[in-house]
């Protein structure tokens, strides 16, 4: 069994909202799609659930892609790093944990989770995540609003800078 060390990726608008006309692209700025990318070249793999994967564009990916899904779902056209699966987070982990191929010996798997506020909240309470990137949107709002107060708490502030319309926020799990 590998060690599995996993940071989630999260976008807000001012009111806590996740989503602007259903996707979290609305409420991303440039500055805040290159602190993704660097996240993305720093991690193993990617892990989103069923509804992001309908919803934001998953077609390519630089690393494989996890789907935690309990339907299936299309990517168009089909991104050939993609894997499905239909279980518990908790036995995904168990997975990925004993199967995800190694890049270097001995070392932990480096997850990125980019998954919804659902997906993301039932991680965090099971205490699977060890580090939170957030940015918060000043100038943007949105649907699906979410407690960024809740979604922290287990956390520590490590860092928070304000760039142009946000602010990047990172957080260690207590």
């Amino acid at each position: 069994m590998r060690e599995i060390i996993a940071t989630a990726n999260l976008i807000v608008g001012n009111d806590g909202s996740t989503t602007e006309n259903n996707s979290s692209i609305g409420l991303s700025t440039g500055e805040d799609r290159l602190r993704f990318q660097q996240l993305r070249s720093n991690s193993d793999l990617i892990l989103i659930g069923g509804n992001t994967a309908r919803r934001e564009p998953y077609k390519r990916t630089p690393i494989p892609l996890y789907i935690l899904t309990h339907s299936k779902v299309r990517l168009q056209p089909k991104n050939q790093l993609a894997k499905q699966f239909s279980m518990s987070i908790t036995d995904l982990f168990a997975e990925i944990s004993n199967n995800f191929p190694p890049t270097e010996i001995n070392s932990p798997i480096k997850l990125l989770v980019e998954a919804g506020p659902i997906l993301l909240k039932q991680m965090i309470e099971l205490s699977l995540i060890d580090h939170l990137y957030l940015t918060k949107n000043l100038e943007k709002s949105g649907e699906n609003k979410i407690s960024i107060e809740d979604l922290v708490a287990p956390f520590k502030l490590l860092v928070c800078e304000r760039v142009g319309s946000c602010e990047f926020m990172q957080y260690q799990k207590l």
